[in-house]
């Protein structure tokens, strides 16, 4: 894959040592909010370079269109703090957000430069090289957990402990594509089980899931957040895995589980290097916001969180655990997603794994 070479101008930012660790404290406010103003005021000052920048390459368009999978949900809070924040605009970029979910037809249109971009989960890029031959790429990783919580119902009987634990268990999961499903096959691979070994049960009322959970008919649930809450406050079930967090999934799974990402089409990157750039310098800067911002000033920055799945903070202060991350793509994890989703589905076994993904974009981000 080629490199980019001598990328345009572009905002760096400070130094941000986060990896995938928890989301950084903000208990001294006033000093996050002086950390963050040289960042802005320099975001600011591109602006106009970086509208010249694309301006003067020719072939690269400052207005876009990415389409989102959920543009409210929490899932995928850095699209809203990008906008709201001027991360966009501070790259010369004016942003329409287009709401759809993932699919062949998207793809297409941005093959045909129709939409630029998609944000959805990572396993998309897979999908769409194994079932339409076409080459997705994310081009930044700002997920690092599926943002579930795994639950163990009180009327189950048995011990639940350890991953070892789950064969032969009930476990409520979603769709057989769903990301709660893929949470809950990795679970069992990395306890050294197959996805045969336990009993997927789909998502219904929420109701109907915490009576399966008391009565014991159910013996695990994999839960969004605001869900998990609910089942917890019921006392219809105990914690058993945090998938919310990198850190907790990385435990849970032997590792990071890349989620919400930035993906385009292979050909258009490479037409467009310096679009793609600005893009993933607005997302960079997104990130460091969020990992920089508390929830209840996230809320007020992004209102349109109250219409999704957070209009309460407990839901949205879980959600951005999700993205303590610097956006680049675990080598290793991509390939563990990727090997999880063909034990389930062999159509997916032959993917090449290096061609779903590059890093090279937020390799350029960082001074």
């Amino acid at each position: 894959m080629k490199r980019l070479v001598n990328p345009p101008s572009q905002v760096t930012f400070p130094p941000v040592s986060i990896g995938f660790n928890p989301v950084l404290r903000t208990a001294n406010l006033r000093q996050v909010r002086a950390r963050l103003r040289p960042l802005l005021s320099a975001a600011a000052l591109a602006l106009a370079g970086g509208a010249a920048a694309i301006g003067a390459e020719g072939t690269a368009p400052s207005s876009v269109v990415l389409a989102v999978d959920g543009i409210n949900m929490v899932r995928n809070l850095p699209v809203l703090v990008a906008q709201h924040a001027g991360c966009f605009a501070a790259e010369g970029l004016t942003v329409a957000l287009k709401e759809t979910s993932a699919s062949a037809e998207i793809d297409q249109q941005m093959l045909d430069g129709t939409i630029t971009g998609m944000v959805a989960y990572y396993h998309h890029t897979i999908v769409a090289q194994m079932d339409e031959h076409r080459q997705m790429e994310a081009i930044i990783t700002m997920g690092a957990a599926p943002g579930y919580q795994v639950l163990v119902g009180t009327g189950t009987k048995q011990t639940i402990t350890s991953g070892a634990d789950l064969k032969g268990k009930r476990i409520v999961t979603g769709g057989p594509h769903s990301a709660k499903t893929t949470s809950a096959n990795w679970l069992l691979i990395h306890a050294g089980l197959t996805p045969a070994d336990y009993t997927p049960l789909g998502t219904g009322d929420k109701n109907e899931i915490a009576r399966l959970l008391q009565s014991g008919e159910a013996d695990l649930v994999v839960a969004p957040e605001a869900d998990a809450e609910r089942y917890l406050a019921r006392k219809v079930a105990r914690p058993f895995a945090d998938l919310c967090s990198a850190e907790g999934t990385r435990k849970a799974f032997g590792s990071v589980f890349p989620s919400t990402v930035l993906y385009l089409s292979t050909p258009y990157v490479e037409g467009h290097p310096a679009l793609a750039q600005h893009l993933v310098n607005a997302f960079a800067a997104a990130l460091v916001y969020i990992n920089h911002h508390s929830p209840a000033e996230i809320a007020e920055l992004a209102p349109e969180l109250a219409k999704g799945d957070a209009s309460k903070l407990s839901v949205l202060a879980a959600g951005m655990k999700m993205f303590a991350t610097d956006g680049r793509m675990p080598a290793d994890a991509a390939a563990m997603e990727a090997k999880v989703v063909g034990i389930q589905f062999p159509q997916y076994q032959g993917v090449d794994v290096a061609k779903t993904f590059t890093n090279r974009f937020v390799d350029a981000v960082r001074p």
